[in-house]
Order: C-alpha cells, then sequence, then structure tokens
C-alpha cells in the first residue's frame, strides 16, 4: 500500500470516528430533550387540578365580592320600595277620606239615613257610608302590612351586606394562590431547553397553561361588570367628600369606590393575610409613609377613618390620581395591582357620580 493510499485510509477512518460519537451524542441529546419534555408535561398535568381548584376559588371570590357590593344596593332598593308603597297608599287613603268629607262628615252621613224615604233608600244610603268607611281602613292596614314587609326585607338584606362583605383583600389572596401554582407550572417548563421547548409535550403543557391564564382574565372581567355602587354610612360620605380636595383634582367618588371595595366603608377592617389594615388597607410602612391626620387630633392611626381616608387621598394624590385619565388608573393600580381592581373601582366611582347628580 501506497504512503499516498494509506494516508487517505487514515483520513476515513479519522473521519467515520469523529462521525460516530457525534451522531451518539445527538441522539442521546434528543433523547434527553423528550425525556425532559415529558416529564415537564407530566408535572404540569399533575399540578393542572391544584390550579383548576385554585381558579375556582378566584372565580368565587370574585362573584362573592359582586353580590356583597349588590347585596347593599338591594337592600336600599326595598327601603325605597317600603316609602313609595307607603306614599302612594296614603295618597290613595287621602282620596278616600277626601271624596267622603266632600259628601259630609261620617256622622253627617249615618243621620242622612234618617232623610231616606223609603226602605230602599235606607238600604242605599247606609250600604255607601259603610263602604266608604270600610274601604278607608282596609287600604290603611295593606299600607302598614305592605310597608312592613319590605322594610322588614330590607333590615334582613342589610344585616346580611353587614355580616358578608368580602373585600378587594380576599379577591386579591384567592389570585395570588392561584398565581403561585400557575407560577409552579411555569418552573416545570422554563427549565427546558430551547430544544425541549418545542416538543409536543412541552407545547400541550405551555397551550393548557396559557388557557388556564385566560380563564382567570376572564372571570374577573366578566363578574366585575355586574358590581354597583353601594350605599355610603354618612360618616364616611362626609370624609371622602372632605378629604378629596386635599388632591387638586381627585374626585371623592374614586376615594369612595376604594373604601368600598376595601372594606365595604368600614363593615370588615381585619387585617389582611398580606397585613393589610384599616379601613382603607394600608400596610403599615406605607402608611407610616404617606399618613395624615385627617381628624386633627395630633395622632396618625391606621384604623382610624379619618386619618386613613385621607391617607388615601395623599396617597393615591403621589402617584398622580389628580391628573386624571390612565394617571388616574395608574396610581388606583398602585392601590392594588391587579387591572380587576383599577377596573372596579372606576366602575363603582362612574356609578356614585351619576347617582349624585
Amino acid at each position: 500500500m501506497t504512503g499516498l493510499r494509506r494516508a487517505a485510509l487514515l483520513c476515513a477512518l479519522l473521519l467515520v470516528g469523529a462521525i460516530l460519537p457525534a451522531a451518539a451524542a445527538d441522539a442521546e441529546s434528543a433523547a434527553h430533550a423528550r425525556r425532559a419534555a415529558a416529564d415537564a408535561a407530566a408535572q404540569v398535568h399533575a399540578l393542572q387540578p391544584r390550579v383548576e381548584r385554585a381558579l375556582r376559588a378566584y372565580h368565587e371570590s370574585l362573584r362573592a365580592l359582586s353580590e356583597s357590593v349588590s347585596r347593599s344596593v338591594a337592600a336600599d332598593e326595598e327601603a325605597e320600595a317600603a316609602a313609595a308603597v307607603a306614599q302612594q297608599r296614603q295618597q290613595v287613603v287621602d282620596n278616600r277620606v277626601r271624596a267622603l268629607y266632600m259628601t259630609g262628615s261620617p256622622m253627617e252621613l249615618y243621620a242622612s239615613v234618617f232623610q231616606a224615604t223609603s226602605t230602599a233608600d235606607v238600604v242605599r244610603r247606609v250600604a255607601y257610608v259603610k263602604r266608604m268607611v270600610e274601604a278607608g281602613t282596609a287600604v290603611a292596614a295593606d299600607t302598614a302590612t305592605e310597608q312592613a314587609r319590605h322594610l322588614e326585607k330590607a333590615r334582613r338584606l342589610a344585616a346580611s351586606a353587614r355580616q358578608q362583605v368580602v373585600t378587594a383583600r380576599d379577591v386579591t389572596r384567592r389570585f395570588d394562590e392561584l398565581q403561585a401554582v400557575l407560577q409552579q407550572a411555569d418552573a416545570e417548563l422554563s427549565r427546558l431547553d430551547d430544544r425541549a421547548r418545542t416538543l409536543e409535550e412541552a407545547e400541550r403543557a405551555a397551550a393548557e397553561l396559557a388557557a388556564l391564564r385566560a380563564a382567570a382574565a376572564s372571570s374577573a372581567a366578566g363578574l366585575v361588570a355586574g358590581a354597583h355602587a353601594s350605599a355610603i354610612p354618612a360618616d364616611y360620605l362626609r370624609l371622602y367628600k372632605k378629604a378629596a380636595p386635599t388632591c387638586p383634582g381627585l374626585s371623592w367618588t374614586v376615594l369612595a369606590a376604594v373604601g368600598q371595595v376595601e372594606s365595604g366603608h368600614g363593615h370588615n377592617t381585619s387585617t389582611s393575610y398580606a397585613g393589610a389594615q384599616g379601613p382603607m388597607q394600608f400596610l403599615p410602612s406605607t402608611f407610616a409613609t404617606y399618613a395624615v391626620d385627617g381628624d386633627h387630633d395630633g395622632v396618625t392611626d391606621i384604623q382610624d377613618p379619618a386619618d386613613s381616608i385621607y391617607t388615601a387621598a395623599h396617597y393615591l394624590c403621589a402617584n398622580g390620581a389628580g391628573h386624571g385619565g390612565q394617571s388616574l388608573y395608574r396610581a388606583i393600580w398602585h392601590y392594588n395591582h391587579a387591572d380587576w381592581y383599577v377596573q372596579l373601582v372606576l366602575r363603582i366611582a362612574g356609578q356614585l357620580a351619576a347617582n349624585s347628580h
């Protein structure tokens, strides 16, 4: 064998030796990617029941928030219905009394019976007077019964609204729980390399997660749209209206909407799982930074409605709420980092503004 042929053979052997390990390594890499993608998909699939439970809990908390907001509205409507019934029935009574006395007093009407010219005339006169008097009595009794029914329903609804106040912190807690499980599932996929991430199993798992995230967003949008502004206690309404002008351009309705969503205007001021406190649900550190002595008693108290509401106005203003538009949107978002929260506050504020005109 010539030197040239020996050199050619040596090169071929070296080339084959280089190709075979590379091919084996590539096959191992592909197999590793498939195993990694399958493992990640299995982990995501195992987490899915937890994600779905967390999503249901989040949806339920949003629904409960919407209902607790609307429940107090129902109580107000029942109270208004009771007043309307009383007014309407009283008008009927007044009309009957007016008709009765236009004919004469009851005694005069009864006395007119003796002026009857015949037995038939006596019967007619007695029946007429009896109908007039009994009709007025029956209407008055019906009025009292109907009004009492509406007032009792209003009382029950108001009591229920006070006892079942669901606030933004309840929704936030459920949302954070949902996000924690979703992030755990995301972490399983994020550990994959580029090759494994493009495999069918991984792509399917990623699509499932995206669908669950979309369901959470849809849940919030639908339930926020059904919320209504609730009645505001007189002392809180006064504070909202006095505190808002300390931030030029900030409407009192925004402060009131925040107060409604955060604590139901002071009905639920318990400390949140994240440590927020008081009627406007401040973290103590945030309150200390922006605290305002709203009642001028020389003390700033996170639990005091005046201090809490004036501090909320200061905090919103510091984040641009007085400028309106997108600045207001961002300021409310700083109060609670969730789009559903901003939409809910703006919706309630808009309703309060419309109702105050």
